[in-house]
């Protein structure tokens, strides 16, 4: 599929809105042409040989049908620029084209169901010929042909949407097996499935409109960032000699290829403000050229060569240690508190720890006045977003 796609859009990546446009349409097409042909000819035999469950095998490819002109829809709204209203764009509505492609599949799960319900009630004969069963092979050769395009235009798009109408073939792959082997058991045994094969048609179509509606509304929701994107962003600026740290790295996803994020950085305080100035700005034009990255970077200057500094330091690393290896602190600075210094930092809290920001302030003030006793702590407390 690779090679048909060299083809036919060389020389595109999917990072680009006009790229994932051309690419969202090619998809969008090939699913409409392809279950368009599927729903009516498993719709003629269906309804020839009375078996629901080749009518349901049938009604859900007429989903997948309205599925994929709504992904076309969603990528042309994608691909429109910013404007007034939208100063971010209109890539999110990738992901709402999604959502509503797992509701339709929900929908017409459900009423599969109902319907293959009255069927083991009230059981019908069904006709089966070599017709039916050729049919329902090429069904599945041409869902697995569906399936494999998809996933390779996901794989260059990194689309959800596309990767989810990859999964959504490959269940229907396994739902049309599961009608031809009816067929078969009642070509061979006379024994009359249909009702329960439409059953498990509907609940694999239920099972894959749930999962593609959680995949979809991660990113509407706001999930956490890529890893392997934090780890580029953090290894890259802190390659800069001037930079000593960097800490509170915010990602905002506004829809494919439009990322905004912000970031501290730690930097000398004998820095000269005019050279940090212009070193903040060139990572900032180097990441947007480097990661297609809207990036802000803020400055926080750091005490260097101050034997007090230091000491106070590495004793609030110890403190903090003893509580819990797993805080951190930053933008850490001490001034001048009566007889004594005032330290002030920001807490790095991870997600759901033991103890309250109430308790772990209370028990740093209680180990640190057990050695500094004029000594006293701010506690700014922090949370991580990526």
């Amino acid at each position: 599929m690779d090679f048909l796609l060299e083809h036919l859009l060389p020389q595109r990546t999917g990072a680009i809105a006009t790229d994932r446009k051309q690419y969202g349409m090619m998809a969008s097409i090939a699913g409409i042409v392809t279950n368009l042909l599927l729903f009516a000819a498993k719709l003629t035999i269906g309804l020839w040989s009375g078996a629901v469950s080749i009518i349901a095998d049938a009604l859900n490819n007429l989903s997948d049908m309205g599925s994929s002109v709504i992904i076309m829809m969603g990528f042309r709204i994608a691909s429109k620029p910013a404007d007034d209203k939208h100063p971010f764009g209109h890539g999110r509505a990738e992901y709402l084209s999604g959502l509503f492609v797992a509701a339709a599949i929900l929908m017409v799960g459900f009423e599969l169901l109902t319907s293959s319900a009255r069927k083991v009630i009230y059981p019908e004969a069904i006709s089966v010929d070599n017709i039916t069963l050729i049919v329902l092979v090429l069904s599945i050769i041409g869902k697995l042909m569906l399936a494999s395009f998809y996933r390779a235009i996901g794989r260059r798009m990194e689309s959800t949407t596309v990767a989810a109408a990859a999964t959504d073939s490959m269940m229907d792959c396994i739902a049309t097996g599961i009608v031809l082997i009816t067929m078969l058991v009642y070509m061979f045994y006379d024994v009359n499935i249909d009702g329960i094969a439409g059953i498990l048609v509907a609940c694999f179509i239920l099972y894959n409109g749930w999962d593609t509606m959680k995949d979809t509304l991660q990113p509407l929701i706001g999930d956490a960032p890529d890893s392997d994107l934090i780890t580029d962003i953090k290894k890259f600026v802190l390659a800069a000699p001037e930079i000593l740290g960097v800490h509170d790295l915010i990602i905002h996803n506004y829809g494919p290829g439009r990322c905004f994020a912000s970031m501290h950085v730690e930097m000398p305080a004998t820095l000269d403000l005019l050279t940090a100035h212009d070193c903040i700005d060139r990572l900032e034009r180097q990441l947007n050229a480097k990661m297609n990255l809207s990036v802000t970077l803020h400055i926080d200057p750091v005490t260097q060569n101050c034997p007090e500094y230091d000491r106070l330091f590495v004793l609030s690393s110890r403190i903090l240690a003893s509580i819990d290896e797993s805080l951190s602190f930053h933008d850490f600075r001490v001034v001048p508190y009566k007889n004594g210094q005032k330290l002030i930092f920001d807490l790095v809290v991870p997600q759901n720890f033991r103890m309250s920001d109430r308790q772990i302030r209370k028990e740093f003030h209680r180990l640190l006045l057990a050695t500094n006793p004029h000594d006293r702590a701010v506690i700014h407390m922090d949370h991580q977003y990526c």
